[in-house]
């Protein structure tokens, strides 16, 4: 071989193959893909078990909204009517 090629150095005794390499590339992908997955789903079951660690009155918080729905919505009735 020639020193232009010091990347077929690991192919001694075998041919590379473009097929091989696309497979490797494609795993490699897949690993990765499923690493990032996973740990989002672990993001998400830890943010589930603090939730769960909080205590009850933690959960029954009011609407941050200014305008509830219910009442603008009732408001929008109102003003249509009124229009009428």
């Amino acid at each position: 071989m020639s020193e232009n090629e010091w990347y077929l150095e690991r192919y001694k005794d075998r041919k590379p193959s473009l097929g091989f390499w696309i497979f490797q590339q494609m795993s490699i992908g897949a690993v990765w893909a499923a690493l990032a997955l996973f740990g989002l789903i672990a993001v998400m079951l830890i943010f589930v078990a603090i939730g769960g660690l909080l205590p009850d009155d933690a959960r029954e918080a009011g609407d941050p909204s200014p305008w509830p729905v219910s009442q603008s919505s009732s408001a929008g009735a109102e003003a249509e009517e009124s229009s009428n």
